[in-house]
């Protein structure tokens, strides 16, 4: 029962993610476009064109990389969780060493 719900709500969550690659897509247009017709003005706002489109190169970037996780996620559910397993571990191991540390700094002081 548990892959079959991981999968619904990486399904979802591919949809949730299209929708936003579509929008940053869209944002990029509106950045060339407003790039191309601030030409020859004053102020001209360009700077600010090329800060948008670099927004959108970044969010383009970041939503293809939730995508690719996503895809593994569906398609090798069973690594998915054993690698997420790993994770937690080895950060419950690291919040115990970080404890350790602090304690033993609280007793020499």
């Amino acid at each position: 029962m548990l892959p079959t719900t991981i999968s619904q709500v990486v399904g979802l969550f591919n949809i949730f993610v299209g929708l936003l690659l579509t929008l940053s897509v869209l944002l990029m247009g509106a950045g060339i476009l407003m790039w191309i017709i601030r030409f020859g003005t004053w102020p001209s706002y360009r700077d600010d064109a090329l800060v948008l489109m670099e927004w959108a190169v970044g969010i383009l970037f970041t939503l293809i990389l939730l995508l690719l996780v996503s895809q593994f996620v569906q398609q090798q559910t069973t690594a998915a969780v054993f690698i997420l397993g790993l994770i937690i571990i080895a950060a419950l191991v690291w919040l115990g060493i970080q404890a350790a540390k602090e304690s033993k700094a609280d007793e020499e002081h």
